[in-house]
């Protein structure tokens, strides 16, 4: 809210100002403004175009000049103050009438003029001092103050030009007949109704294809037409709809990629065909990401998302210079923004790869020695290179890519793209792209029963992006699943939004079926899966492709006998307790004798690790146990108990293992409770055993068949579905002979 006449700047993380008041020093951390929560608004299907920026113009006799985006068929007129729709929007708002002649004016100006300015001066000078976490804020040096201060002038420059004239940045490129054969205004121009969105509801059409990078993959539509992706053969990103601006120097960003034969080629082959599939608006779910083609992939999503900003930008600019110039024109056919700004939202687990990711935007964007990058200093200090100690501990390939830089998990972070450069940590509502980690954006929206929550700025997302999604298992899924419930809710505040220009289908409460999905990760799993199917309904259609299982078992070296035991179990609400029944039952019998001491019992969930543990200390077994919470003293101790045979089990966890690769010693046995999310593991944890000073050693794994996509990254996709669908319930394979 802002008060009349004046500016409220919005600088720092979330919200906040450059330099407070009384201070010459004074540097904002990522924060979120309060706002009073006395509006409320629908968006709903009966809203109808309004502006908010002014007077109402007539809806009689207006010139209509043909617009960039094709418009709504739907006209709608009103006799009468109580069935003008306009009204109902405004009267919602609680503090404006509309005047006989469709304007609306303010009820007590001199009140709200008056609260305006308190809230604008007192409100943002407290939320200055104090960030979410409650921290003090630290104190910035000279050289970051006058990035702060000359990125207050360009945003202030910036506001005007975005009012007044097209952003040279985005002007450039005229609009071409060619551009309306772009999937970007396919998209955005596309119409619904009520009809086709109950079709989405329903089960999609699965067509099966194969390509030649990516393999076999399943594409899912409503469509009856023929609207498959196809592999893009052309040679020029021009062709592909890519726009000059981020296109200019996208050779010389991917250059790494491509092969040294090929210098005529802009994508590597994997590139291509994943890019094809992301420029034709569809859904991805892409579950064979690795530490090798980690960047070509976080390239290719750079590249769509910036040219998706772009367009959106240009579109939007344009509409502003018609509007200014020719205040007759119906604003109903301008129709081109949603009901906040941020667009793009990327969620990745570390602050490395949002390092990464905001480079790659300054490469495509600007010229390295012309970029104007505002508090690259600060950015540099908060999510550069963190390497980790040194140790003489070799740890596998994937483990340090993986880990490598700046591995914190709680930031957020707003980017805005302007005519002079990049800017960041700019206010989520003046942002076009949010990269966050699902912790950081928790602890934004907060928890139901919270004082403080604020998710409007997840309302208008149009492009979600989530790499490294596994790692996401890791951490804490809850979170994840908390951001993407988020998405797309009404907000609680305008946000001053200008009605007359928002999209129908964001009005009508459609929009998560114009966003667009992008999930990569490294295995495939129930909750990826389930995240795909349930929370993706893009009306383009969605790609699965399938995973490329590593068959781990293959990598095994020691010369060990394993015992598969099969468990029968027909719903996934009961397989937990009937796993437990028959560990405790027939297995942990068979390694009770002494002979059996040594033996690692490999739990990947922890709520069954806490089961399994608390049944050892109420049996009284001689046991150790190493989770992610275990300190570095008691871990220690209780590798110490295993090489020297003094424990007979250990408890050991997948996440621990996942964050610390440690080879233990001493281990002779191993039991698998249940296969690990990571085939990788399996191949891991068979080569500790120690078969050299003993030929008492053996490995049992416990599955059924809610483990079908873990046993078969184990044991490969063939091996799988014979042991799923045999009779037998036990399966013994020898490796290293």
């Amino acid at each position: 809210m802002r008060g009349k006449g004046k500016r409220q700047r919005n600088k720092g993380g979330m919200r906040g100002r450059g330099r407070g008041r009384g201070s010459k020093k004074r540097r904002v951390d990522i924060g979120q403004q309060q706002r009073p929560e006395n509006h409320n608004f629908t968006a709903g299907s009966a809203l109808q175009a309004t502006n908010s920026h002014g007077a109402t113009r007539n809806l009689k006799s207006r010139k209509v000049p043909p617009s960039l985006l094709q418009q709504t068929e739907e006209n709608w007129s009103s006799e009468s103050e109580d069935e003008n729709p306009l009204y109902q929007l405004l009267s919602s708002f609680g503090d404006r009438k509309l005047t006989n002649t469709g304007q609306y004016e303010d009820v007590d100006e001199e009140k709200e003029e008056e609260d305006s300015s308190i809230y604008s001066e007192n409100d943002v000078d407290s939320i200055e001092n104090i960030d979410l976490e409650g921290k003090e804020n630290i104190i910035a040096d000279d050289e970051e103050i006058n990035d702060l201060e000359d990125d207050s002038d360009e945003e202030d420059e910036d506001i005007e030009d975005e009012d007044a004239k097209i952003n040279e940045a985005f002007s450039t490129e005229e609009l071409t007949a060619d551009d309306y054969k772009d999937p970007f205004f396919k998209r955005v121009n596309h119409t619904m109704t009520q009809e086709d969105v109950e079709k989405l509801k329903k089960k999609a059409n699965a067509t099966e294809m194969k390509w030649p990078q990516l393999g076999k993959l399943k594409f899912y539509t409503h469509e009856e037409n023929d609207s498959h992706p196809r592999i893009y053969k052309e040679k020029s990103l021009a062709k592909l709809y890519v726009r000059k601006k981020v296109s200019v120097r996208w050779s010389e960003l991917n250059q790494k990629q491509l092969e040294s034969d090929t210098p005529e080629e802009m994508f590597c082959p994997l590139q291509r065909e994943v890019f094809s599939i992301m420029n034709n608006y569809n859904d991805i779910l892409f579950c064979n990401r690795t530490h090798v083609n980690a960047e070509e992939l976080r390239n290719a999503y750079c590249l769509h998302v910036l040219n998706h900003m772009i367009k959106s930008r240009q579109v939007v600019l344009k509409h502003n210079t018609m509007l200014s110039q020719d205040p007759n024109l119906d604003a109903d056919l301008f129709r081109d923004q949603g009901l906040t700004r941020p667009r793009v939202l990327i969620l990745v687990p570390f602050r490395d790869a949002a390092y990464k990711i905001v480079n790659i935007f300054a490469k495509l964007l600007l010229p390295e020695d012309q970029q104007q990058f505002s508090h690259r200093k600060r950015f540099n200090q908060d999510y550069g290179d963190e390497m980790l100690e040194q140790t003489k501990i070799k740890r596998p390939v994937d483990f340090e890519s993986t880990f490598a830089g700046n591995i914190d998990d709680h930031f957020r972070l707003g980017v805005a793209i302007s005519r002079k450069g990049i800017r960041l940590y700019t206010d989520f509502y003046r942002s076009d792209i949010i990269i966050a980690s699902p912790l950081g954006l928790r602890t934004v929206l907060g928890a139901e029963g919270d004082k403080d929550r604020d998710w409007d700025f997840l309302s208008s997302i149009e492009v979600l992006v989530i790499d490294q999604a596994d790692v996401f298992l890791m951490q804490n899924w809850e979170h994840l699943m908390h951001v993407i419930n988020h998405l797309h809710l009404q907000p609680r505040q305008p946000h001053d939004v200008d009605f007359s220009r928002v999209r129908m289908w964001t009005l009508n409460d459609w929009s998560s079926y114009y966003r667009q999905t992008l999930i990569l990760s490294e295995v495939s799993t129930p909750e990826v899966n389930a995240l795909f199917n349930k929370k993706c309904r893009n009306f383009s259609g969605r790609v699965a492709v399938e995973t490329k299982h590593i068959e781990s078992i293959c990598h095994v070296t020691t010369q060990l006998p394993q015992v598969f035991h099969k468990l029968e179990c027909n719903c996934y609400s009961e397989d937990a307790q009937k796993r437990f029944d028959f560990f405790i039952k027939k297995v942990l019998p068979q390694y009770s004798d002494a002979v059996m001491a040594r033996t690692l019992i490999f739990i990947p969930s922890y709520f069954d690790f806490v089961r399994v543990r608390n049944h050892f200390r109420k049996n009284e077994l001689n046991f150790a146990q190493i989770c992610e919470y275990t300190s570095q003293p008691n871990i220690s101790r209780a590798r110490h108990h295993l090489v020297k045979g003094t424990r007979h089990l250990l408890l050991y966890t997948e996440r621990f293992h996942y964050y610390h690769r440690y080879k233990l010693k001493g281990v002779r046995h191993i039991v698998f409770y249940q296969l690990p999310t990571y085939p990788q593991f399996f191949s891991e944890l068979c080569n500790m055993i120690d078969n050299r000073s003993t030929n008492n050693f053996n490995c049992s794994i416990i599955y059924s068949k809610f483990d079908a996509q873990r046993l078969a990254g184990v044991v490969g996709t063939e091996r799988c579905s014979r042991m799923l669908s045999s009779d037998k319930d036990t399966h013994l394979l020898v490796t290293g002979t």
